[in-house]
């Protein structure tokens, strides 16, 4: 759940993201395990979300939560994420994330949009492969992270300890919630895009003894180890960095920098060069792991007529939805290139090229979960026999809770991240940021509908039969 390319945007709202980070795990965090607990152990399909959804709203409102859920993937990747790892080569390789490549605004625009290929297609190549090797990228992206955050962490006891550290060191006044704007624009947005994808494993509770019991203890054991782990992180970035020196896009990765002094140049150099291939290495990881998850389920609701035929096709020798997955690799392109170019004609920083891509990354997601939530809550009343591993306590009164909660925060989150206070985009500008907002999502619309119709004008795809009886598991198959 920690996620290396949003810890400098969470970082840089200061004492009281700490806060919010605990408020937001056991407000949202807890019932949206809970929720998704229930659902994924109950109706355990592939095709997850999108299954999910049609058996609620019916295919023209599952076509939509698939949309937003499946594209979210390749514009972060496109986005953040290839931000971040251009950031990182540009910090440790060459000192300063401020760097220009040939001193210019073209020719450095042209060598991140080369850079940001380059990871693009790496990630996607490693979705197209095998799922066995998908899940080594992930496991092995993993202990990376984890390296990179020990490494990062035991140089931050010696920075502190040296007595080098300058940077916020935070009392009780900077816990406290204040500015309204902020919390709203730029802090809760990133902790929701953080905590999401309990959904992505389907199907836990049917492997547990006694799921009514273990399942609550599971979400409580890792919404504190996030928690801890995210909080430790960003409590260390706050007191290595003054304020000024605070990012969105390089709060981590400046940090990082900043404590890495303690050490011999030469060291500190080579530690460098490490780091930055380690950062890019787990920000591949994480994107490929979402990619692999979010492209099958869209694969899915293409061979259920929502998209057109083609995207349900999969490889004969990976087993993987490879035309998806393509089609992911095209879009993260597409997506890098408009947020580099409209960047380059203005302030042409890396800081302002994160805003713009943060906010369309976030909206899409965000907006993915507005369907998501209330599904949950119109299969308990609409399947209220089918036998379910794990149920949400409390009844109907837990299911409205778990449900109301997380669904607060996505419709917060998505509003203020489309519209957030004249604080928040005065690095972009109103207008500039506003466009790179609508214009993608109208796109993601329109896109919807056309392949809506193309999918169930093609006589080669075939309809989902679903049969549920009461107190039965939940079985698909395919039908005329």
């Amino acid at each position: 759940m920690i996620g290396i390319d949003t810890l400098g945007a969470v970082s840089s709202s200061g004492g009281q993201a700490l806060t919010w980070l605990l408020i937001s795990a056991v407000t949202f965090l807890l019932p949206y395990g809970l929720l998704t607990s229930e659902m994924g152990s109950t109706f355990t399909q592939e095709g997850g979300v999108y299954e999910w959804c049609k058996l609620a709203g019916g295919r023209i409102f599952a076509s939509f939560a698939a949309m937003l859920y499946w594209i979210s993937n390749p514009l972060w990747v496109g986005g953040t994420l290839a931000v971040t790892a251009i950031a990182a080569i540009k910090i440790f390789w060459f000192g300063s994330s401020s760097y220009k490549f040939g001193g210019n605004n073209v020719t450095d625009a042209i060598v991140e949009m080369v850079i940001a290929l380059l990871f693009i297609w790496g990630t996607t190549w490693c979705a197209i492969m095998s799922l066995r090797f998908g899940k080594l990228l992930s496991v092995y992206g993993s202990f990376v992270k984890l390296a990179l955050l020990g490494v990062f962490l035991l140089l931050t006891i010696a920075f502190v300890f040296g007595g080098h550290a300058s940077g916020q060191h935070l009392g009780a006044s900077d816990l406290v919630p204040h500015n309204w704007g902020l919390i709203v624009s730029a802090i809760l947005p990133v902790l929701i895009f953080n905590w999401v994808g309990f959904e992505l494993q389907n199907g836990a509770g049917e492997e547990m003894e006694n799921p009514q019991r273990d399942v609550p203890r599971s979400v409580i054991r890792a919404g504190i180890t996030a928690v801890l782990a995210y909080g430790i992180v960003i409590a260390v970035i706050l007191f290595a960095l003054t304020k000024d020196q605070l990012s969105n896009a390089t709060g981590f990765l400046s940090a990082f920098q900043v404590v890495s002094t303690v050490l011999p140049g030469p060291i500190a150099t080579a530690l460098g060069w490490i780091v930055a291939l380690g950062v890019v290495i787990a920000l591949a990881s994480s994107g490929g792991t979402w990619i692999i998850g979010a492209d099958r389920t869209y694969a899915i609701a293409a061979l259920d007529r929502t998209a057109p035929h083609l995207l349900g096709r999969f490889s004969g020798r990976y087993g993987t939805p490879i035309a998806v997955n393509a089609m992911s690799g095209i879009v993260a392109s597409l997506a890098m290139f408009a947020a580099i170019i409209v960047n380059a004609f203005g302030t042409g920083n890396i800081a302002t090229l994160f805003q713009l891509v943060l906010g369309f990354v976030i909206s899409t997601t965000t907006l993915s979960y507005l369907f998501i939530f209330p599904a949950y809550l119109i299969l308990r009343y609409k399947y209220p026999d089918i036998r379910r591993p794990y149920r949400v306590p409390g009844g109907m009164v837990g299911a409205w809770i778990v449900t109301l909660l997380p669904l607060t925060y996505a419709a917060i989150a998505s509003y203020f991240i489309l519209w957030p206070t004249d604080a928040n985009v005065s690095s972009v500008g109103r207008l500039t940021y506003e466009l790179t907002q609508f214009v993608p999502l109208g796109i993601i619309a329109l896109l919807t509908i056309v392949f809506y119709v193309w999918g169930q004008n093609e006589a080669s795809n075939q309809d989902v039969i679903v049969d549920i009886a009461p107190g039965s598991e939940f079985s698909a198959g395919a039908g005329e």
